[in-house]
């Protein structure tokens, strides 16, 4: 008697169970309905004053009462929607001028001090669309946030907040950012290249922290500014070889004379990486003095040198042709091999390889 009261009780139990699931399940169903329409009419209450706006039909401070009378998360997504549409910014800075001081747009920045990563990514958020000159701690703060969404977010900030000194600190910093950071800081920086040049010519000295040294020249092969990549050249005779293989890659960009005899030196490096570099700089330079070590090169024992080496004798002209076709009569079977494959490549497909 007493098993069979536990076997009744145990399956009244479930059956409540699943019941309460279920119910909750409904009514989260009906909360998040209920919140998208509410959403939905709180944007479309916005959207007609923003839109007057963007023509010139309204002022900001109409903007600003409609953005007041909506939730802060709606507010906030109404704006960047307006960075997304690449208001002038000269239309941006007077928005940014009136709503600065709104008490939901102060809340939204206080947010930085939350110990909740996706609140202060929304203050890194609302920085790029109003921050100014007197938020420049604040972003500092946020660029060295714990969280990489959030240093992601502020970088979209620098252009509106950023000075000689946030730059310096960015790029100080950067080299210890992870991989997705630091793409996004280096398209910032690039865009801001009136206060990132003489910042970056300053630290790409010979002296610096290996690591400190590839992050920078890296971002001196994005900017491909003459000024950077002249401080790159010598760079090409580092002892480290991570510091050789980006000034590689960066040298295809920098048309002088003393460009050529670096890479051909890089050529000769110990490192396979730095050599397949090279001969792509070399055939992205036009340089036919170096045919006959691009043909040499086929013959080396890592494939992706003889590749890159194919590929720039291919870039050369009928001179490099020619040098792949006498290639395809030489002793090394590789080399034979590789010749004959890039030999038999289009113009378009020589193109787009060399560019990969």
């Amino acid at each position: 008697m007493t098993a069979e009261f536990f076997l009744a009780f145990f399956a009244v139990s479930e059956g409540l169970v699943v019941v309460l699931i279920v119910v909750l399940l409904i009514a989260n169903r009906l909360r998040q309905k209920i919140r998208a329409q509410r959403a939905s009419g709180a944007a479309s209450s916005v959207a007609e004053p923003m839109r007057r706006w963007l023509v010139g039909m309204a002022s900001a401070n109409e903007v600003a009462v409609a953005l007041r009378l909506v939730d802060p998360e709606t507010a906030l997504d109404e704006l960047l929607r307006v960075v997304a549409s690449r208001v002038p910014s000269t239309q941006l800075d007077e928005l940014a001028l009136v709503l600065h001081e709104e008490a939901w747009v102060r809340d939204v920045m206080e947010r930085e001090h939350s110990r909740l990563w996706w609140r202060r990514l929304d203050a890194a958020r609302i920085l790029s669309v109003i921050g100014g000159a007197e938020d420049r701690d604040r972003l500092r703060r946020l660029l060295a946030d714990r969280h990489p969404a959030v240093q992601s977010a502020a970088t979209s900030a620098l252009g509106r907040v950023a000075d000689a000194g946030i730059i310096a600190l960015v790029l100080d910093e950067i080299p210890r950012k992870s991989f997705v950071v630091r793409f996004y800081q280096i398209h910032a920086l690039r865009d801001l290249w009136h206060l990132t040049i003489p910042a970056l010519v300053e630290r790409l000295q010979p002296a610096a922290q290996p690591r400190m040294l590839e992050a920078w020249v890296n971002l001196a092969e994005a900017i491909a500014d003459p000024a950077c990549l002249a401080r790159v050249l010598p760079l090409a005779s580092h002892g480290s070889a991570e510091v050789r293989l980006a000034a590689a890659r960066a040298l295809k960009k920098y048309f002088h004379t003393d460009t050529i005899p670096a890479l051909q030196a890089l050529m000769a490096d110990t490192d396979w990486r730095v050599r397949g570099q090279a001969a792509r700089g070399l055939g992205a330079l036009s340089a036919r003095d170096a045919i006959p070590q691009l043909s040499e090169a086929l013959g080396d024992r890592i494939w992706w040198v003889r590749f890159r080496s194919g590929l720039a004798l291919a870039q050369l002209g009928e001179p490099g042709r020619k040098a792949l076709r006498e290639a395809r009569e030489m002793d090394d079977r590789y080399g034979r091999d590789m010749a004959a494959m890039i030999s038999g490549l289009s113009e378009g497909g020589i193109v787009e390889l060399a560019e990969a």
